[in-house]
């Protein structure tokens, strides 16, 4: 008899969640249910077994690997338009962590084949997960095409997602402190009716918290405007490459940036011929690098993230100081409690943000999306989030 093969993928801290869903979404149906190691039988009143063989990283990591490397390098081949998308569920590929390959015998029944697959994309969406077919299509757990093998989708835009226990897996209590803020945080979206995750922890606790200096701060806000400043200038009609390359040895002769350059962005100012999108998603980072001055108590407020940075305004800091001692002589060093304050809320916008994109609405109370996500990244570079991650590396979960 023919076999159906669905793949279950996911970022989870507790495997156990998935059989939890598993049991809650064929309660109605289950004749025997039987779970042994990392297997979970399911046999339905007409003899059907579903079959779930689940592999986590934890007990598992040399198959992860090797199974999300594979997988990644399969869809990285496929040609496509949407090539922001594209990147954007090769990244979620690479952190899957979590592996359930799902068969079980087909039939003439089609009632029950798709009562199964119902059940199937009702689980995934419990776990935040995604369901890859045979054909080598990619589904969310609305059901929605994510990208296939012919580089087609049904969403225009996709921001790659976690679940909030995977952050937490071996991580030390939340101090009163912790929770002090986390409720801070919760009564702040209450007062803006946004939705929230109540127990969603923060991605450093103030017993993880390694913040980076504050020159680091700035040296890093400098390479960052340098690389939107010349991404700006590409995007702008009538300009190229040589212009924009003047404006960027400007601000090596100013800040000496090209010694704080990450590697992604050596090789994107080293690149004569940058794709439109890649400049685009380099423009970007005007937003971090205004988050950084407000972390090195260069600027004094961090306005509520419903509006792009005022770039003529930071523009100006950057061309009228001379170099990175400068700006460090202006303001003041801020707190450790208040930046980790601002990343808590921003942790909690952006899980607000994907809320609403994962369900086709717009993002609550004026929230700007695309602001929110450079906010997010930013503050987990700044805190020391995923282990102190480089900036290239950082990696921001909702």
């Amino acid at each position: 008899m023919e076999k159906a093969n669905v793949t279950l993928y996911t970022v989870i801290g507790d495997p156990n969640r998935i059989v939890k869903a598993i049991q809650e979404r064929f309660k109605e149906m289950p004749e025997e249910l039987v779970c042994e190691d990392e297997t979970v039988d399911l046999t339905l009143p007409d003899g059907t077994h579903v079959i779930f063989s689940i592999k986590h990283r934890q007990s598992k990591p040399d198959f992860i690997a090797s199974h999300t490397s594979g997988m990644a390098n399969y869809f990285s081949q496929v040609k496509t338009p949407l090539a922001e998308l594209k990147e954007n569920v090769l990244c979620q590929i690479r952190v899957f962590n979590c592996v359930t390959g799902i068969t079980f015998d087909l039939n003439d029944n089609e009632d029950r084949t798709n009562y199964i697959l119902n059940r199937l994309f009702e689980i995934a969406g419990d776990v935040n997960g995604f369901l890859l077919y045979p054909s080598m299509q990619i589904f969310t757990g609305e059901g929605k095409l994510l990208f296939s093998a012919k580089g087609e989708s049904q969403l225009t835009e996709f921001i790659p997602v976690g679940n909030a226990d995977f952050l937490d897996g071996n991580r030390p209590e939340e101090t009163q402190a912790d929770v002090e803020r986390r409720l801070r945080s919760i009564a702040l979206l209450e007062e803006k009716h946004i939705p929230y995750m109540e127990y969603l922890r923060s991605e450093v606790l103030e017993s993880e918290a390694r913040l980076r200096s504050r020159k680091e701060i700035v040296q890093r806000a400098a390479a960052l405007f340098a690389v939107a400043v010349y991404s700006e200038v590409i995007l702008s009609e009538g300009s190229g490459r040589e212009e924009a390359l003047f404006y960027f040895k400007k601000m090596e002769q100013l800040y000496k940036i090209e010694s704080y350059l990450s590697p992604a962005e050596v090789a994107y100012i080293d690149n004569p011929d940058p794709g439109e999108q890649e400049c685009i998603q380099f423009g970007w980072r005007y937003e971090c690098a205004g988050v950084l001055l407000w972390a090195a108590g260069i600027v004094d407020d961090l306005p509520y993230p419903s509006e792009i940075i005022d770039v003529p305004v930071l523009a100006a800091i950057f061309w009228q100081h001379k170099g990175c001692s400068e700006l460090l002589s202006k303001g003041f060093p801020r707190s450790q409690s208040e930046i980790l304050d601002a990343a808590d809320i921003t942790l909690r916008y952006d899980w607000a943000c994907v809320e609403a994109r994962i369900h086709g609405k717009e993002a609550p109370a004026s929230l700007n999306g695309g602001v929110v996500m450079e906010r997010h990244y930013t503050f987990n570079w700044i805190i020391g989030a995923n282990g102190g991650a480089g900036w290239d590396d950082i990696q921001p979960n909702t």
